[in-house]
C-alpha cells in the first residue's frame, strides 16, 4: 500500500466517520472507497465494517443511561446476535459473483433508506396502533433487520427505528440509544465472524480505523454546529451516484 493510496483511504474513512456521527451513511464511503482501491468486494466489505465498529461502541456509551430500564433490551440484543451471524455468515460462503451482483441492490436499498428514513418513520409510527404488541413479531422483526446488517449494513440504523416506530417501542431517545447498541451487536459479530473467516485486510484496516475515529470526534463537533439534513442529502447524492456506477460496472 503506497503513501498515496493510504492518505486516500484515511481522508474516505474520516469522511464516513463524520458522517456516521452527524447523519450515517458512513457505508456508502468507505465501501466503494476500498473497492476503487482493489479489494475484491467480500473483503472490503469485510474491512469496511471492522474499521466502522469502533465507531458504534463510541456511539453507545453516549446512551448507556438511557438503555437502562429497557424491557426488551436482552431479547433485542439476543436477536441482533443471531441475525448478524447469519448475515455475517452468508458473507463468508456466497460466491464472490452473486455478491457483486447483490451490491449495486444493496447500495440502492440503503441510499433509499437514507433518503426517505424521516417519511418512513412518521409513516411506521402513525401505523403503530394497527399493529399488535407481540414481543415475538419484533424479535422476529430485528432477527430479518440484523441478518442484514450483517450481510452488509448500509441503512440499517434506520430500519430499526422504523421498526421500533411501528412498534411504538418508548421515546425516540430511548428508541435510538436501543438501535446504537444492537448495532454494536450486530457489526460486533460481523466483524469477529469476519476476522474468523480472513477476510480481513488488515493494513488497510487499521489505517481506516484511524480515520474513522478520526471523523468520529470531528463529526460530534460538527453536529453541534451543521443541520444533519444537508449530510443527509450528501449522502443520497452519493449512493444516488454510487448506485448508477454499479449498476453499470454490473449489467453494462
Amino acid at each position: 500500500m503506497t503513501l498515496t493510496l493510504a492518505l486516500a483511504l484515511f481522508a474516505a474513512a474520516f469522511a464516513a466517520g463524520t458522517l456516521n456521527a452527524v447523519a450515517g451513511g458512513g457505508t456508502l464511503i468507505t465501501f466503494p472507497a476500498l473497492v476503487a482501491a482493489g479489494l475484491p468486494p467480500i473483503v472490503a466489505n469485510a474491512t469496511s465494517s471492522v474499521s466502522q465498529w469502533p465507531g458504534y461502541v463510541a456511539s453507545s456509551l453516549t446512551f448507556r443511561h438511557e438503555l437502562s430500564g429497557q424491557r426488551q433490551f436482552a431479547g433485542m440484543s439476543g436477536a441482533s446476535l443471531a441475525g448478524g451471524l447469519v448475515g455475517a455468515y452468508l458473507v463468508t460462503v456466497v460466491s464472490p459473483r452473486l455478491f457483486d451482483v447483490l451490491i449495486p441492490w444493496l447500495i440502492l436499498l440503503a441510499t433509499a433508506m437514507f433518503a426517505f428514513s424521516a417519511t418512513l418513520t412518521r409513516w411506521m409510527g402513525a401505523h403503530a396502533a394497527n399493529v399488535g404488541r407481540s414481543t415475538a413479531a419484533l424479535l422476529v422483526g430485528q432477527f430479518v433487520v440484523s441478518i442484514y446488517g450483517g450481510f452488509f449494513g448500509g441503512g440499517m440504523g434506520i430500519m430499526m427505528l422504523a421498526l421500533y416506530s411501528l412498534f411504538a417501542l418508548d421515546t425516540l431517545t430511548r428508541m435510538n440509544a436501543l438501535k446504537t447498541w444492537l448495532s454494536v451487536v450486530i457489526s460486533g459479530v460481523a466483524v469477529v465472524t469476519f476476522i474468523v473467516a480472513g477476510i480481513v485486510d488488515w493494513p488497510v484496516a487499521l489505517v481506516m480505523l484511524a480515520g474513522t475515529i478520526a471523523g468520529g470526534v470531528a463529526g460530534a463537533r460538527l453536529a453541534r454546529r451543521l443541520p444533519a439534513v444537508w449530510l443527509k442529502r450528501v449522502v443520497v447524492a452519493l449512493g444516488s451516484v454510487l448506485t448508477l456506477a454499479f449498476f453499470w460496472k454490473v449489467y453494462g
